[in-house]
Order: C-alpha cells, then sequence, then structure tokens
C-alpha cells in the first residue's frame, strides 16, 4: 500500500514542477518578450540624420557655442560613415562673435567674429568624442593636451 501512495506522490511533485516550469517560462517571455527567444539583439543603425540631430544639439549646448556662438552659423561640411551607421565622423563649422573657447565670462574678448571647426565622432548614436580647432575637447570643456 505504501509503494501506491509513494507512487502518486512522486507523480505529483512531477506534475508541480512541470507547472512552475511552465508558469515560469510564461513570466519570461512576458517580461522579457519574444525577443528572448531570437538571441542577441542587433545594434539599429545610426542614420545620418540622427548623428546629425545629436550632433547639432550637442554643439549648441557646448559651452563655446552656448557662450557666444552666433545662431544659424553651424554648417555641416562632411559626415562619413565608413561602417554603415554604427560609427558617424561629422565635420561641422560655426561662428563665434569672440576668439577662445568655452564659457569666457570675466575675460578681456577682442570683438572679432571667429570660425571654429568641430570634429564629432558618434559611435551606435553616442557620441564619443567632439573636438573644436583640435584644440579644445568639447565633452570635457578643457584644452586638448598635447603628446
Amino acid at each position: 500500500m505504501e509503494s501506491k501512495y509513494l507512487k502518486t506522490a512522486v507523480i505529483l511533485v512531477f506534475l508541480s514542477f512541470l507547472s512552475v516550469s511552465a508558469v515560469f517560462g510564461i513570466i519570461v517571455l512576458v517580461v522579457r518578450g519574444p525577443s528572448f527567444l531570437a538571441g542577441p539583439a542587433r545594434a539599429v543603425p545610426c542614420t545620418q540624420g540622427m548623428a546629425d540631430s545629436l550632433a547639432v544639439n550637442m554643439l549648441k549646448n557646448s559651452s563655446t557655442f552656448s557662450f557666444d556662438g552666433i545662431g544659424g552659423s553651424i554648417k555641416q561640411v562632411s559626415a562619413d560613415s565608413p561602417d554603415n551607421g554604427q560609427t558617424w565622423k561629422l565635420l561641422y563649422t560655426f561662428e563665434t562673435a569672440h576668439p577662445g573657447y568655452g564659457n569666457r565670462q570675466g575675460q578681456v574678448l577682442a570683438q572679432v567674429i571667429t570660425e571654429h571647426s568641430a570634429q564629432v565622432t558618434l559611435s551606435n548614436c553616442k557620441i564619443i568624442s567632439a573636438t573644436c580647432d583640435s584644440l579644445w575637447d568639447l565633452l570635457s570643456d578643457k584644452l586638448i593636451q598635447s603628446k
């Protein structure tokens, strides 16, 4: 008689395990979505328009441009993506009302419209470097140390 109850208990434990596993699998699919079964997601290419928009926004908000940049002067000179949208190298020109870089408040400044060149590099639609005239790091807001 004991063996009959033992077999029933083993079957019930096994069925409980299957039920819990099925519920867990359904929860994972609901939370992670069907892409969980498809493997790792591929990076969506960053279009030139997306890269340009991010770069121009960063330039406008940089301390150099926001201090005395001349509105409407940002112009794209070139755009290169050697790997079809994963990386973008963009070159711009823009003008400021005074020479120099960064926030120059409190400094004696010449009233000279100055043209600058900015190189912006993006990887997967994230700006990884931005320089002005190859002398000023627009991301860290300081002079680039020569090597």
